[in-house]
């Protein structure tokens, strides 16, 4: 019962552990969601708008212009693409979470079938005694009747 315990407890304390540390980074980006929505938002947006402009037909450009342009384009998206990889890491932090929760979960259910079924040979178990307590009393009563009356037969 004390392994279970304490398999039990050294269990729960890892699942703490590993909740504590995913709870700093769910609060930090509950407060940075809504502002980086939105500059997603206006980077899409600033992107159409960049599409929509674009000339089509027999048009003239200059290279340099459109450089920047598709230069600038490129360092928004990977801007968005290090941010978004930056909360990867989490993602997985969280599914390892998951799994190790569906796990204790698992364990914790064998461990209160194995606790049940403790109780129940404890309960027989203590029948068992009983009633071996009261076989040997009546032995010893039997055993206690018959030497009186062998006592009783010699004299």
């Amino acid at each position: 019962m004390k392994r279970i315990e304490l398999g039990l407890l050294q269990r729960t304390k890892t699942l703490s552990t590993v909740l504590d540390a995913q709870i700093l980074y769910l609060e930090e980006w509950s407060a940075l969601e809504e502002d980086y929505s939105v500059s997603l938002s206006e980077a899409i947006q600033a992107l159409l708008n960049a599409s929509l402009q674009l000339p089509i037909g027999n048009v003239r450009a200059d290279i340099r212009e459109v450089g920047e342009a598709l230069n600038s384009a490129t360092n928004m998206m990977e801007m968005i693409v290090f941010h978004l990889q930056s909360f990867v890491p989490n993602v997985k932090q969280a599914e390892e979470t998951e799994n190790l929760i569906s796990e204790l979960a698992r364990v914790t259910g064998g461990e209160k079938a194995l606790i049940g079924e403790c109780g129940g040979l404890l309960s027989k178990t203590y029948a068992s005694q009983v009633e071996e307590f009261s076989l040997r009393g009546q032995l010893i009563q039997l055993h206690h009747c018959s030497h009186k009356d062998n006592l009783v037969k010699t004299e």
